[in-house]
């Protein structure tokens, strides 16, 4: 009996110093092996952490928000009375699709009487402010804008646009997409639970749209903010809280065209 116990003494002895042998291995092995991870490897963490097969299957988003916007986005059609500095609270309904096209469509308010949209139909930007039409000559603003849409991280997972791990920076793992010399995108993943924190997009090595992402929720099967932050070149251009996401809808093509009868 002596020796029974004796032995079975030593078994749960030696079973605890594997358990902690095994932990160590564990603590001291994983960030070795994040540390080896590439651009591309870590995007697909990434798109894992946000829905994975959902997220990849995703063909349309529309999205209901308010928040403010800065006035000066709305200056561009006569002078602005407001000031640069003067943010109007608005409700926004952004429509995004596989295709990368976006179309910000804006309440009516008492500042804003008229339709007012904008869109970025794949190659042109434009759309209406207070009722009149317009279209942007660079369009550079325009593509960065749709190049921030869900789009662009599966497109980098599959192999479509080039992809480059950059320097670690704090809590955060950076990575860098590239569409052509002059475009890209760079993503700040957080180490911890792999949801994006912030996206930057560049033109020609220079800083042109940033968004600040946070309070991750679910919608429906994905993990998504419902609190973001756009700059415009350093500029602070829209504070916003979704509302909510629809993920099943399909958006119609119409929606994605610069016309008055839209």
């Amino acid at each position: 009996m002596l020796r029974r116990l004796t032995r079975m003494k030593v078994q749960i002895f030696a079973c605890c110093c594997l358990a902690v042998m095994a932990l160590t291995i564990t603590a001291t092995t994983a960030p070795n092996a994040a540390a080896d991870f590439t651009g591309r490897e870590i995007l697909s963490v990434t798109r894992i952490a946000h829905g994975g097969a959902d997220y990849a299957g995703m063909q349309n988003v529309t999205v209901q928000a308010d928040g403010f916007v800065n006035a000066a986005a709305f200056g561009g059609i006569g002078a602005n009375p407001l000031g640069a500095a003067a943010e109007i609270k608005l409700k926004i309904t952004d429509y995004q699709d596989k295709q990368m096209r976006r179309r910000l469509d804006v309440a009516p308010t008492a500042m804003l009487p008229g339709r007012t949209y904008l869109v970025f139909t794949g190659t042109t930007g434009g759309g209406m402010i207070f009722g009149n039409e317009f279209r942007v000559s660079e369009t550079a603003a325009s593509r960065h804008w749709g190049m921030m849409g869900f789009d662009t991280l599966n497109r980098a997972i599959e192999g479509q646009l080039v992809t480059a791990r950059q320097k670690d920076e704090g809590n955060e793992y950076v990575v860098e997409v590239k569409f052509n010399p002059q475009d890209t995108v760079r993503y700040w993943i957080n180490q911890q639970t792999f949801l994006i924190d912030k996206i930057v997009t560049r033109y020609n090595s220079q800083v042109l749209i940033e968004e600040q992402r946070s309070e991750y929720r679910r919608a429906d099967c994905m993990m998504l903010p419902f609190h973001i932050v756009t700059r415009l070149q350093g500029q602070r251009f829209a504070d916003l809280t979704i509302a909510s996401y629809d993920l099943k809808s399909r958006v119609p093509e119409a929606t994605f065209t610069i016309t008055v009868g839209r």
